[in-house]
């Protein structure tokens, strides 16, 4: 309905934004730290910054009252994350070459199957 706007929640709103604000520098100072190593890591860990993504995704999965599903970016979501493992495994895994190619599509597959399983 046009004339029904949705409620403001002081703490939605603040749990929401923390959790953004944390997870996006988390990701920016690690790849930072990654392009130049001991650039972001010999002042503070970056750590930190997932900590407080998860205290506040805890916080912000308690007081949410309305939740949208979004099925097409969830499994877009799975699939990227599939990929990104995937870069990271064959990368990671020079000294097994037998089991390279086993583990590459374990990683893959693995967010796509949790996805599955947690959406039953």
């Amino acid at each position: 309905m046009i004339w029904k706007t949705k409620t403001f929640s002081a703490a939605e709103a603040i749990s929401r934004t923390g959790f953004i604000v944390s997870t996006t520098s988390y990701v920016l100072f690690w790849l930072i730290d990654l392009a130049q190593p001991g650039f972001v890591s010999r002042y503070f860990s970056v750590h930190a910054f997932l900590l407080s993504a998860i205290v506040f995704g805890v916080w912000w999965s308690a007081v949410v009252r309305d939740y949208t599903q979004r099925p097409w970016l969830e499994s877009a979501v799975a699939l990227a994350l599939g990929l990104i493992l995937a870069v990271i495994t064959w990368g990671a895994s020079d000294g097994i070459e037998g089991y390279r190619l086993f583990l590459t599509l374990m990683a893959v597959f693995t967010p796509t199957i949790i996805y599955v399983l947690i959406k039953d």
